[in-house]
């Protein structure tokens, strides 16, 4: 199950694209963190790395999204060790 902190960056202020903000939070694998001028911290706690990948690719195609960056991943395997 991977776990990603991601920063999504928008064009402008945050306050300006609340149906972006929105639309994240309408997704079950996306927890929304701090946010801070047009930079929004969020979680990704997705079943799969197929999943997780749908998520990425959803969250960078809102409107007013120019940039996803990584902050962590990792990997929550409890039958590993």
């Amino acid at each position: 199950m991977p776990i990603s902190g991601l920063v999504v960056t928008f064009r402008s202020a945050i306050d300006e694209h609340r149906q972006a903000v929105e639309a994240l939070r309408a997704i079950p694998e996306v927890e929304i963190g701090a946010a801070a001028d047009c930079k929004l911290a969020i979680v990704v706690d997705s079943p799969s790395q197929h999943r997780d990948q749908e998520v990425w690719h959803t969250v960078q195609r809102l409107p007013g999204v120019v940039d996803v960056a990584l902050a962590m991943v990792a990997f929550d395997d409890q039958d590993r060790c």
